[in-house]
């Protein structure tokens, strides 16, 4: 019998196992029971305790976190200076993830499977909406225009805020992808994965994995990754179960402050004319030698045109024209990345 079970261990920890690779190089493995030196390690700068029994959502309003409770419809305003609770809340519903789109908290609820607006001087609900998917609604994270909803079956979708969906990607990780926590992060997401215990860094457009990392908590077995936010610096996660923590890490961003003026001198970027019929001059200036990578992308993400992908190019002026007569009349984005920041310009079709 001993022999049988330690075969079964082993066929399920082959099963949960999965390695993921950027530009070729291998950058983490799946599994929670078997964590590789190749997974990468957060660098967290502060924890505290949930003040939950089962710490879930996660929000950040610009000053305070917003957690949740998995069980009890509770919601928490988090003071993260003295790492503690200033009001409690108890709405009617709303037991998943949380975002915060600059006036609005927004929550997801397991039982109803709904997503729920709320003011945050009171909790009282605003307004809710039903997704257009059939399995429970987890994840959130507010992009700055859109939001974007997990959920629990392996999808992620991107919707306005009365529900329609603009687009959707699939969720990283194998079966049961359950995402979790996510995070909107200077144009990518950041996936919570409850099953292994895991926080992926993903493409918005084709869903891509560009980073993987072990979930903050020191004992691989307890990492029941939750709950995820940017606050404009840090990352912020939650875990449940046993942990039961919430966690402060640099990702290495610059804050808000500091990316206008990096960007502001580095790139330089002007559409004539704009709005545009036909033609559409697309001219920009870089200071030193860079990586440039120029494309235009529709309302729903899907990139149009790529004009430059990823050549490098010498300090100087560029133009470039694009040639928009085949494409339908509507609203269009120039994205210009330059050494890993980025300047986008919105670009009218007539």
């Amino acid at each position: 019998m001993k022999k049988y079970a330690v075969l079964l261990l082993f066929f399920c920890l082959s099963l949960a196992s999965q390695d993921y690779y950027r530009d070729g190089v291998l950058t983490g493995s799946t599994s929670v029971f078997l964590q590789t030196p190749s997974s990468r390690v957060f660098n967290v700068v502060d924890s505290f305790p949930s003040p939950f029994s089962y710490s879930m959502g996660l929000g950040c309003d610009g000053r305070y976190l917003w957690n949740d409770d998995a069980f009890t419809h509770t919601f928490a305003r988090i003071d993260p200076l003295i790492d503690s609770a200033v009001n409690t809340f108890t709405p009617t519903y709303g037991d998943r993830d949380m975002a915060f789109d600059g006036t609005y908290l927004w929550a997801s609820d397991w039982a109803t499977y709904s997503i729920y607006k709320y003011d945050t001087s009171n909790c009282a609900i605003v307004a809710s909406y039903d997704p257009p998917f059939a399995d429970h609604a987890h994840g959130m994270a507010w992009d700055g225009a859109y939001l974007w909803v997990g959920e629990e079956s392996g999808r992620i979708y991107k919707m306005n805020t009365i529900g329609d969906t603009l687009r959707s990607l699939p969720s990283p990780g194998p079966y049961p992808s359950d995402p979790r926590g996510l995070a909107f992060v200077s144009g990518h997401l950041w996936v919570g994965h409850q099953g292994y215990g895991c926080i992926y860094e993903i493409d918005t457009i084709t869903g891509a994995i560009i980073n993987f990392y072990n979930a903050p908590g020191t004992v691989p077995s307890m990492r029941f990754q939750q709950g995820l936010d940017f606050d404009g610096q840090y990352l912020w996660s939650t875990v449940g179960g046993d942990a039961n923590m919430l966690y402060k890490i640099d990702i290495g961003m610059v804050n808000v402050e500091e990316q206008k003026q990096l960007a502001g001198d580095e790139i330089k970027l002007n559409i004539r004319p704009n709005p545009l019929v036909r033609t559409a001059a697309i001219s920009f200036t870089i200071q030193t030698p860079s990586t440039v990578q120029l494309s235009v992308i529709d309302e729903s993400g899907r990139t149009v045109s790529t004009i430059i992908d990823r050549k490098p190019l010498p300090a100087g002026n560029y133009r470039y024209d694009w040639q928009a007569g085949k494409e339908q009349n509507g609203v269009y984005f120039v994205v210009l990345r330059v050494n890993g920041l980025a300047r986008t310009v919105k670009l009218i079709k007539l």
